[in-house]
């Protein structure tokens, strides 16, 4: 873990339990941008993976990863778009295993560009009832059903002004990045 701390891309390691046992300056970093006021490490060190990733099956497929990545004793990388309002963001999660059953995730930043801010992405906006499927690898919009689209194309198609309210973006996993990371999980052992 001493290389952990002097790292310059974001790391975070769970325990056997899937509890959080580490994360580095630059993951507070790169998280606190993405929602607002980031996280306290007491808010974070010690607790369950699972308060920061939802049930259904965004969970599901973690889990899977997880339990796989053990088993198998090799790394995969996971890409996710983790984009700010004004900002994609693409990284590469590299799922390293360690020899005690935790797992290293080390955050490698693949691109960045820069956009006019999204409403829909804006943590500040308050949200209604109303709720949108987000996928949590690609953060394109559920517009009906098996169409997904960039978040700026849906929130056009499905006519969301910023108005006062917005919907909430309910964490989801569409069938592309969903048949994607199935195909992901480590075969064998490098």
């Amino acid at each position: 873990m001493v290389n952990d701390f002097a790292d310059v891309r974001p790391v975070y390691i769970i325990d056997a339990t899937d509890r959080i046992v580490f994360v580095n300056q630059a993951w507070s970093d790169f998280v606190a941008p993405a929602r607002g006021a980031g996280p306290t490490l007491s808010e974070v060190i010690g607790r369950s993976i699972w308060d920061r990733i939802p049930d259904g099956v965004v969970r599901q497929l973690w889990e899977l990863l997880y339990s796989r990545v053990r088993a198998v004793g090799g790394s995969v990388f996971v890409p996710a778009r983790v984009d700010r309002p004004d900002e994609r963001r693409l990284i590469d999660i590299e799922l390293r295993p360690l020899g005690d059953g935790s797992i290293r995730h080390i955050c490698e930043p693949v691109w960045r560009e820069a956009r006019p801010a999204v409403a829909l992405l804006d943590p500040s906006y308050p949200r209604d009832e109303r709720s949108l499927r987000c996928c949590m690898w690609c953060r394109r919009i559920q517009v009906r059903l098996g169409a997904w689209e960039e978040i700026e194309d849906a929130q056009r198609t499905l006519q969301i002004p910023a108005d006062a309210t917005l919907p909430r973006l309910e964490p989801e996993a569409c069938n592309t990045c969903k048949q994607s990371l199935l195909k992901t999980f480590p075969a064998r052992v490098a």
